[in-house]
């Protein structure tokens, strides 16, 4: 059954920004991991135990290419698996968040995606800049754990924390997805 968030758009009339003139596009989308439980009550208040943002390449020549190869990869996204505490987990697809064509070919240093801040003031963009320690390659998220379970911090390792698909390579990571 596919998602009503994945239905492809069949326009077939671009604009020259819409084309990734590298054949690259990047797909953004949301990925929810929580208790089978927790699916059927499907309560719009409860907080999932663990909710990503991936992004993905597309090899792709147009927006429709990219969006169908797009769905491709994440119907291969999702299944059930038991936890090492016993408790049946599921992870799924919520739905796209972006689905951006790259410019540039893929090497060092070159631009593969941008936002247009038009219109923002001199402050706003400011605001906006972050010292080089709080970039997310320096930081712990703030409900990471280490490899033993607990809480990171400025002083903990932070866990790398892997998709379900590099989960089963690595059942170690089964029992990290906890709630509070």
């Amino acid at each position: 059954m596919k998602n009503k968030l994945f239905a492809e758009n069949m326009e077939k009339d671009y604009h020259s920004s819409q084309i990734s003139s590298a054949g690259w596009y990047i797909a953004s989308y949301i990925q929810r991991i929580d208790p089978v439980t927790a699916y059927e009550d499907e309560d719009s208040s409860h907080e999932p135990w663990a909710v990503w943002e991936n992004r993905i390449l597309v090899r792709a020549s147009t927006p429709d290419e990219a969006l169908r190869r797009t769905n491709e990869h994440l119907a291969e996204c999702g299944s059930e698996y038991t936890n090492s505490d016993g408790v049946l987990l599921r992870y799924t697809v919520v739905g796209l968040t972006s689905l951006l064509p790259i410019y540039d070919s893929l090497e060092d240093g070159n631009e593969i995606e941008w936002i247009d801040h038009t219109g923002e003031t001199v402050i706003d963009m400011f605001e906006r800049v972050r010292d080089n320690s709080s970039l997310e390659a320096f930081t712990i998220p703030e409900r990471a754990t280490d490899q033993q379970g607990e809480q990171g911090g400025a002083d903990q390792p932070a866990t790398v924390l892997q998709s379900p698909s590099q989960e089963k390579k690595n059942t170690k990571l089964e029992s990290k997805v906890r709630p509070q």
